[in-house]
């Protein structure tokens, strides 16, 4: 019984959406974000307490990586504007991409 699955190598490996290097970004700045503000003392400028800010930079960076590294073209970043700032209306329908699943697919007939 052989696999007959298309495999398309040109598909980067994902979790939760997201490429593993971009992932490993996110989670790293997090973590290193998050341990640094326990193991500095307060720095205190101008009444206020800079570890948190420093903190707060590095958390970020992890994001803002994967942010620009998701596409980039300068049309991805118009397709992620208009998604969040246009409005939308949803109707139902019959599938607009017909060609989407396999339709010539063999299929392998089980024996009882």
């Amino acid at each position: 019984m052989d696999d007959i699955t298309p495999l398309n190598l040109e598909d980067q490996p994902k979790l939760f959406g997201l490429r593993y290097d971009q992932l490993i970004a996110i989670l790293g700045s997090l973590i290193i974000s998050s341990e640094l503000y326990s193991w500095l003392n307060p720095i205190p400028f101008a009444g206020q307490d800079l570890r948190l800010d420093a903190a707060i930079f590095l958390g970020l960076l992890g994001p803002i990586y994967a942010l620009v590294t998701i596409n980039n073209s300068a049309a991805h970043w118009e397709m992620i504007l208009s998604f969040f700032l246009s409005s939308k209306v949803y109707i139902p329908g019959p599938d607009p991409n017909p060609t989407r699943f396999l339709v010539d697919e063999q299929l392998i007939d089980f024996c009882e």
